[in-house]
């Protein structure tokens, strides 16, 4: 693989944008923020940005920028140049198997999107009810054939995309949808003003109940804030391997995260006015984008415009994620490999789609499956839940540790300080106690409240 680099400063940002506030900064966060007290979530996420989340992926950044190859070489100039433990080549590995276990799942999620924004544009929610909106649901759920068929039309974007390379690729997609993204989102915020009970969704996200306050509220608003960033499985180091030494890593990591968390709250307060409005249940988790919010999409003014703007606003937010997400894997196998860059990334495309069977099938055909049942552990885990809970749950915690581990204590303090470009003051000196400190301590405490 030959040195690449983002076109401009400018670009690089609306990427990484793009890339960090995908659907689990509109769907997900949505959901938990319902379930876990909305304005104490809300507060606690934003000061888990500020103390771990953003010091972890300055470190990721810089781990990529200064290594300047897949994470796989990366990890492979690190112990060659640096010096640093052949051990740590072991983070090559598992940031790249951790990407191909959450694209083999998340690629149907995002086919699930797509499905919505054509069950809209065929007039699916005019009118619909609870009963209906559920029944929607589990239609597409208990069809193989419906999400494969969606799932894949998003892998084969993702994989034509990418094998035009970064900047005729990557760089002209997610310029034109990201901001295509945020004109759709303001769209529907202001919508939400008018025609329903934004007063209220603003209390319930802005104030804080301490009342609601508890261990498990501040481990779900940390663990969101860390993994809404994708730290740990070497997506933002490669998007840093791509950078000039001239952007700067502090600035663009404050930006992106930032810009991430807004996009977070401006979500938040385009869907939770609906359903206050229409009286529906904000706890209501997962469902929430699926179940719930159909059935005030059927009741409001013009909803069967309005719902299907935002799951074309969340067809958009999977593929500007995916586009990013699936380049770490071409890149590595670009290196080690004689293969093309477009054979590799529709090879690798095909074998992740086929992997999505197991992710398919468990809401149909094996949803009575259980694996670890198998190995004498009492679970009820499907396939899917397990492979969701191997790598949000221990995967991506691992490589979040070891980036923090690699960057405070595996590289020299001079290295690191010559990379970020902050000098030895004050600035430098809080993010490197974080980094050797703060980050590892955070993540082994929501490490072990997720076992």
């Amino acid at each position: 693989m030959g040195a690449r680099h983002w076109s401009s400063n400018l670009l690089f940002l609306i990427i990484a944008i793009g890339t960090e506030a995908g659907i689990a900064n509109v769907w997900k966060f949505s959901y938990l923020a319902g379930a876990n007290g909305g304005g104490l979530f809300v507060a606690l996420y934003f000061l888990a940005l500020f103390l771990i989340a953003i010091p972890a992926l300055m470190a990721e950044m810089l781990i990529g920028r200064h290594g300047g190859k897949s994470v796989v070489g990366t990890m492979n100039v690190l112990v060659t140049r640096d010096a640093i433990a052949p051990f740590w080549k072991s983070f090559g590995a598992l940031a790249t198997a951790s990407v191909i276990l959450i694209l083999s799942y998340y690629f149907v999620i995002c086919g699930w999107m797509l499905d919505y924004f054509f069950f809209g544009l065929r007039g699916g929610f005019k009118e619909i009810d609870s009963s209906g909106a559920a029944s929607a649901f589990q239609q597409m759920l208990s069809s193989p054939a419906r999400m494969l068929l969606f799932s894949g039309i998003i892998i084969a974007t993702t994989a034509v995309v990418i094998a035009r390379g970064i900047n005729k690729g990557i760089e002209r997609v997610s310029g034109v949808l990201t901001p295509l993204r945020f004109v759709i989102l303001f769209v529907l915020l202001i919508y939400s003003a008018i025609f329903a009970d934004f007063g209220r969704a603003a209390s319930f996200l802005f104030s804080v109940d301490w009342s609601k306050f508890s261990a498990g509220v501040v481990v779900t608003a940390f663990g969101q804030a860390f993994f809404s960033l994708g730290i740990g499985v070497g997506v933002m180091m490669m998007m840093g391997a791509y950078m000039k030494r001239e952007y700067s890593i502090t600035r663009a990591v404050f930006t992106v995260a930032v810009a991430q968390g807004l996009v977070a709250l401006i979500a938040g307060m385009s869907i939770f006015p609906l359903v206050f409005t229409y009286g529906l249940e904000p706890t209501q988790g997962p469902g929430l984008i699926f179940v719930t919010l159909p059935v005030a999409f059927g009741q409001m003014p013009y909803g069967q415009i309005f719902g299907t703007l935002l799951f074309l606003l969340l067809s958009f937010a999977a593929l500007t994620a995916t586009i990013v997400i699936q380049e770490p894997i071409v890149a590595a196998l670009e290196e080690y490999t004689t293969w093309s860059r477009p054979a590799l990334a529709y090879s690798t495309g095909l074998v992740i789609w086929l992997m999505g069977f197991v992710t398919v099938l468990s809401f149909n055909h094996w949803s009575d499956v259980h694996p670890l049942r198998w190995l004498g552990v009492e679970s009820t885990r499907t396939p899917f839940e397990l492979l969701d809970y191997l790598t949000s749950n221990l995967m991506m915690p691992l490589g979040g540790l070891m980036v923090a581990l690699i960057a405070g204590w595996a590289l020299s303090r001079a290295a690191v300080r010559d990379e970020l470009g902050l000098g030895d003051g004050t600035g430098f000196k809080l993010w490197y106690a974080a980094t050797r400190y703060l980050v590892p301590v955070a993540i082994l405490v929501i490490f072990y409240s997720v076992l």
